[in-house]
């Protein structure tokens, strides 16, 4: 399929952008502690604009340190930020992309031992907070001083943010952060009358506009999911405000912390593929304005058909683009991008406390790999599952021959009963394993013939690595049962309840799996090493991550 759409041209308030894939502002904790630009997050942000994107909208930044919802949060709430971001639009431009900057502030939900004081917010609490741990805030509420100093301050990072060199500002009022808690009928308890509610955010968006030269867009949840949160309708209410203000383009999230299914905000893997279009098309339909669709679009049929239907003028790729990225010049190149399994890895891990990690891309943070040694080795792999595959496709990267005996071209975990706490979507997970395995074809691996189960006679030496990637053994006695009973549950939709109970997660996963036996094929004169599930049973993530550290780690006898 080609794709016309995405890959034509378009604008936002007059800045031209060179297609219509944008990089939606996601949290990275690539920042350093105290919120400044780092070389990571430089790297990370380059990468994708190098992969072809438009419009890379980097993470929330709050225009007040008590607004910080996140610990090494990105800093723009004074000048001493400047030169670093200086530094990261830079990088971001000379790939071609254009470069914009989320302006969020987390009101009550901002991180208690990121705040600077008490939290500020229009609802008086309790708010629960989970960041790497669960807090409840009681936040002080906002008055006329400090919505006025609100106002003043957004204003200041936004000017900051021209300063910098960004081509976009965009004004975060969505997934009940403070700006969305500010037009709330539910959450604001300081104005409570609709009209007054928005009078405050038109007067914010006005004095920001009015600051800058560059475009401001609004992010809004098109629908919050909850009795009480914002429906379509005061979506449309909030839209003709945001028009009058000076907006120049919008995004059409969805989504609260309070929604039936808080997951819905990043939809995991039981969503379907462009959750939030509707809410895009209705938005679409009642404005001038550019929309930005967001929701499970990495697929790239599902991303250009709605903008040749007309359904919005820009799609956000995030999860895609962690996955993979060059996802948008692979796209326009019509080549397989590496899948996103929606299975929410970068997520648990962000909120845990830890950098932005994914469980398919274990480069996320940098595409930068470690020189290929000189000398080629000759590389054996036993097993052909996303570890053993992962080994396979970074050894030949680095210059190594690989032959890999696959018994057959099959993923077990894709017919597993839940997939990280999630029911499976079982066609993403072959469409990523189909996928790493044609990446490893293009790079030169070798594979055995279906059925074989050792090497050829031409493999039997001159074998410098056998590397065993054919998953955990299992506790004795219980391989066989525990085989038909995963099969059996593959096929019943087990309780939501269930799937993300941890003790089952870690009985399936560790205590009933144990490490691969020492009884790999012996090339003489070879080094035997186990890699993935076979050195130790655990996640998808983990799995992968070790594949690639050893395929490019030095032989122990040149450390």
């Amino acid at each position: 399929m080609s794709y016309p759409h995405l890959f034509s041209p378009s604008a936002i308030g007059g800045v031209e952008v060179r297609n219509r894939v944008v990089l939606p502002s996601m949290t990275t904790r690539l920042a350093d502690p105290s919120g400044e630009v780092t070389p990571e997050l430089v790297s990370y942000y380059r990468e994708r604009a190098r992969g072809g994107c438009g419009l890379v909208m980097v993470e929330m930044a709050s225009p007040q340190r008590q607004g910080r919802h996140r610990a090494r949060e990105l800093g723009i709430d004074a000048d001493e930020y400047v030169p670093g971001l200086r530094t990261l639009v830079k990088a971001v431009q000379a790939e071609g992309a254009r470069v914009g900057i989320q302006l969020g502030h987390g009101g009550a939900r901002a991180l208690p031992t990121e705040r600077g004081g008490r939290p500020m917010g229009v609802t008086p609490g309790p708010v629960p907070v989970y960041e790497a741990g669960r807090y409840t805030n009681f936040p002080d509420l906002l008055d006329d001083q400090t919505l006025e100093q609100l106002i003043v301050d957004h204003v200041a990072a936004a000017r900051r943010a021209e300063d910098a060199g960004f081509d976009v500002i965009e004004l975060h009022g969505a997934h009940g952060y403070l700006l969305a808690q500010l037009t709330s009928a539910d959450e604001n308890r300081v104005v409570t009358d609709a009209a007054d509610r928005y009078a405050f955010i038109v007067s914010l968006v006005r004095r920001v506009v009015a600051a800058v030269r560059i475009p401001v867009c609004y992010r809004f949840s098109g629908q919050e999911y909850y009795a009480l949160g914002q429906s379509l309708d005061d979506s449309f209410d909030l839209l003709r405000h945001l028009e009058n203000a000076g907006v120049c383009a919008v995004s059409v999230t969805g989504g609260h912390y309070k929604s039936v299914d808080p997951e819905i905000m990043i939809p995991p893997m039981p969503y379907e593929d462009g959750v939030f279009l509707d809410a895009a098309r209705a938005v679409k339909a009642h404005t001038r304005l550019p929309v930005i669709a967001v929701g499970r679009l990495n697929v790239p049929d599902v991303a250009e058909n709605a903008l040749a239907r007309g359904w919005a003028d820009f799609v956000a790729v995030g999860r895609g683009q962690i996955a993979d990225p060059h996802w948008a010049r692979k796209t326009q190149q019509r080549r397989r991008v590496r899948t996103c399994l929606a299975c929410n890895h970068c997520v648990r891990t962000m909120r845990s406390g830890g950098q932005l990690a994914c469980a398919v891309n274990p480069t996320v943070t940098s595409a930068d790999r470690p020189d290929a040694r000189t000398a080629t080795q000759r590389r054996l792999v036993l097993g052909a599952g996303p570890a053993g595959l992962t080994y396979a496709l970074e050894s030949a990267r680095a210059g190594h021959e690989v032959y890999v005996v696959a018994r057959d071209r099959t993923w077990r975990a894709a017919a597993a009963p839940a997939f990280n706490g999630y029911r499976p979507d079982r066609q993403r997970m072959h469409r990523y394993f189909d996928g790493l395995w044609e990446e490893a074809v293009d790079a030169g691996v070798t594979f055995s013939p279906p059925g074989e189960l050792e090497p050829p006679v031409a493999w039997r030496s001159g074998v410098d690595v056998v590397a065993d990637a054919r998953g955990a053994g299992y506790v004795a006695g219980l391989g066989l049962p525990f085989r038909v009973l995963i099969r059996v549950l593959s096929f019943v939709p087990l309780p939501k309840r269930l799937m993300k109970s941890d003790r089952l997660h870690h009985l399936l996963l560790h205590d009933l799996r144990k490490p691969r036996p020492d009884d790999a094929f012996r090339v003489p004169g070879a080094r035997t090493i186990r890699i993935g599930d076979a050195a130790q049973p655990g996640e998808l993530a983990a799995a992968v991550l070790d594949a690639h550290t050893q395929a490019w780690k030095e032989d122990e006898d040149d450390q």
